[in-house]
């Protein structure tokens, strides 16, 4: 009979081991998850409520006038034609303008590789023209940049234009080292090693070939930026709907500001203190996620 106490004592006494050991685990694991999930939710709801606002200043060109309807807005971004080709206009005929002057740096690129050989590093003529000749595709390469960055200041301001796509192209030619591979080039060009020059020029025209890709693939998903509009509608943590609202800011109610606010209220933020497994456990805090009135951004005061 000992013994069989005892092996049942022992038996409830791993059972506790093991959930104090998950309960342990869980202590440790779950704030962190919660905590990363809220982060991301305050980044993307504030990106949401950017994207309203923007949304709502876009409504007001092409309407003469602002609404306060989310639905109404978001309908707008969807299926708006006049809109729609003004993105185009804006966006679509640039970038397709760039992929042609892209290739154009791509086959002066192949011209300069071609007088690889017949540069003398010890004719100064020589040398001349062709340094010449290395520092006007420099130049046009920093114009082309120069033009892709201020073409991203334009994509900013329209509702989930594809920028992870199109950065990728921009990051390229932002690049120390891609610029670094003309210095290369006249380096190698004057040490007579003209192998080493070849291999710098095969780096840009591959470098060419990926922003190139990268814009193609950006002209390709700029339709889904309509679709996506979608996703405005509610806060990520809450799954409410924003609260867009049109005010006046003069006494003589002639001067309107769109007004863009995170739905959290203080029943939500108590829901989730009351929550054993969120505020106990998870350790979890919830906040109100700011607004936008007039184009302030009210998490920009806070820093």
């Amino acid at each position: 009979m000992a013994t069989s106490r005892y092996g049942k004592g022992s038996w409830i006494y791993k059972l506790l081991i093991i959930l104090l050991t998950v309960a342990l685990i869980g202590s440790i694991y779950l704030p962190k998850k919660l905590w990363q999930e809220e982060a991301k939710n305050v980044e993307e709801c504030r990106t949401r409520m950017n994207n309203i606002f923007n949304a709502a200043l876009f409504y007001q060109h092409f309407n003469a006038d602002f609404t306060d309807s989310l639905e109404q807005l978001i309908e707008f971004l969807k299926t708006d034609s006049t809109y729609h080709a003004y993105v185009d206009s804006v966006v679509g005929k640039p970038l397709n303008v760039y992929l042609l002057e892209i290739d154009t740096l791509r086959q002066r690129q192949h011209e300069l590789e071609a007088t690889f050989p017949s540069v003398d590093p010890l004719d100064s003529l020589s040398v001349s023209g062709f340094y010449k000749h290395v520092e006007s595709i420099v130049l046009d390469n920093r114009l082309m940049r120069d033009k892709l960055e201020a073409l991203r200041e334009e994509m900013k301001r329209h509702p989930y234009f594809p920028l992870n796509i199109y950065d990728g192209a921009l990051d390229i030619i932002e690049r120390k080292d891609f610029f670094l591979q003309y210095e290369v080039i006249r380096n190698m060009i004057m040490q007579n090693t003209p192998q080493f020059a070849v291999d710098a020029s095969n780096a840009i025209l591959g470098d060419y070939t990926t922003i190139t890709d990268k814009l193609n693939e950006t002209l390709a998903a700029m339709p889904d930026m309509y679709t996506l509009a979608d996703s405005l509608h509610a806060c990520p943590t809450t799954h409410n709907p924003y609260k867009l609202s049109v005010e006046f800011i003069d006494t003589t109610n002639t001067i309107r500001q769109v007004v863009v606010e995170c739905p959290i209220d203080s029943a939500y933020i108590e829901s989730v203190n009351a929550d054993f497994m969120l505020s106990t456990i998870g350790a979890l805090t919830v906040e109100n996620h700011g607004n936008i009135k007039g184009g302030d951004r009210s998490w920009e005061d806070q820093k």
